[in-house]
């Protein structure tokens, strides 16, 4: 997906919206991060994203970091629904802004809410809000001394379950215990990453997609452009 703004100003709104057909198989990126501008005039920037899956459909989602910059206020909006036998996986990387720029945790709101269906079933429902300013988000419980927030999620009815505990015990070699896979309801899964750079933690996503889709799904080898490379 391109953006011909290069982001997102104030007061912008961006609707995306992916209907993908019975048995197709579709693999969706962005040309670059998303950056969401400062809001001057305190007007929200507002993405959309409604996520439409047929039977037997897959749609592997995903679109680079999210950027808010110094000011900036952003609400996120995603909405899935996935048919039975369907797939959807998709990623979702926050950074805590422009941090070559000394900007970090200067952003006035980020807000988002995801909800997922899977044959019917509200098998994922999340809200997150973050404002920097009012609060601190570094501690224990919260980031634990890091600043980017990766979040993997994965719904189907297909079982993940059984393979939860060996892909945590791998995972934990990685990154420590900044990482973690859970199982959902309908038989999907939702994975949380923490760590210091987007190179970090797309290169830690990149390794747990390959075990989902190979290992999980019995999916091939996907070949596609790695920016953290």
């Amino acid at each position: 997906m391109v953006n011909p703004g290069g982001g997102l100003l104030e007061g912008d709104t961006a609707q995306v919206v992916v209907s993908v057909h019975e048995g197709a198989h579709v693999y969706l990126t962005s040309q670059a991060a998303t950056k969401v501008y400062p809001a001057e005039h305190g007007h929200v920037s507002y993405q959309r994203t409604q996520l439409h899956l047929g039977p037997q459909a897959i749609l592997e989602y995903f679109p680079l970091p999210l950027i808010p910059f110094a000011r900036a206020s952003y609400v996120q909006e995603t909405s899935i629904h996935v048919d039975s036998g369907g797939i959807c996986i998709i990623a979702d990387v926050l950074a805590p802004g422009r941090t070559a720029r000394g900007e970090c945790w200067a952003y006035r709101m980020v807000r988002s809410r995801t909800e997922g269906w899977v044959a019917g079933e509200l098998a994922l429902s999340e809200q997150r809000l973050l404002e920097p300013r009012r609060h601190a988000y570094g501690g224990l419980g919260l980031l634990e001394g890091r600043t980017h927030l990766a979040t993997l999620a994965v719904l189907t009815t297909r079982p993940l379950g059984p393979s939860i505990a060996a892909w945590n015990q791998r995972l934990a070699a990685i990154c420590g215990e900044h990482g973690g896979i859970s199982e959902l309801a309908y038989g999907g899964l939702i994975v949380r990453l923490l760590g210091h750079t987007n190179q970090e933690v797309l290169r830690w996503l990149d390794v747990v997609h390959r075990w989902i889709r190979e290992e999980g799904l019995g999916l091939p080898p996907l070949h596609r452009y790695r920016p953290f490379e």
